[in-house]
């Protein structure tokens, strides 16, 4: 009997996912993740990895502009902490500037951090992304704007835009 129950636990557990997998991996895999707007011909990398990182805060409620209508599309945040897609959107509504103020570039593994200001002003959030442009999040953690004035970690400002 002892023998059955590993067998079937053995033959199962590659069809789960791995408990080793990290977060990033498992946003890396994930579709809903990916940048979603076309590379412009002759686009730096930093460029369109601002592009993505502002497609996604619209397309996933983040700013005034109308959401994706898929709600099949919205991916959770770590700090989702209402019932349904509706309320996640319903609760992000607004709260980030469309125009990302900021990007870090990752030196020794090609990621990207897209810096958004709060809306409502004293803040801002961090989206980022891998080198394949996919693994999109937004850090729930305030970003700190004294990094890109500084131009520090391989950050910098970008020129304000009008809304």
């Amino acid at each position: 009997m002892r023998v059955t129950v590993v067998l079937i636990a053995t033959f199962l557990a590659p069809a789960s996912p791995s408990s080793a997998q990290t977060r990033w991996e498992a946003d890396s895999a994930d579709r809903l993740r990916h940048c979603t707007v076309q590379r412009e011909p002759n686009e730096s990398a930093d460029q369109y990895a601002i592009r993505c990182a502002e497609r996604f805060v619209v397309d996933q409620g983040y700013t005034n502009s109308s959401p994706t209508a898929d709600t099949n599309r919205i991916v959770p945040e770590g700090i989702e902490w209402r019932a349904s897609k509706v309320e996640w959107l319903a609760g992000r509504r607004g709260s980030l500037d469309p125009h990302a103020s900021g990007v870090c570039v990752g030196s020794a593994h090609p990621r990207y951090s897209v810096v958004f200001r709060w809306s409502h002003g004293g803040g801002a959030r961090g989206v980022t992304l891998d080198a394949a442009f996919g693994s999109l999040r937004v850090q729930h953690e305030d970003f700190r704007f004294e990094v890109l004035k500084k131009r520090q970690y391989g950050c910098r400002p970008l020129p304000a835009r009008t809304q």
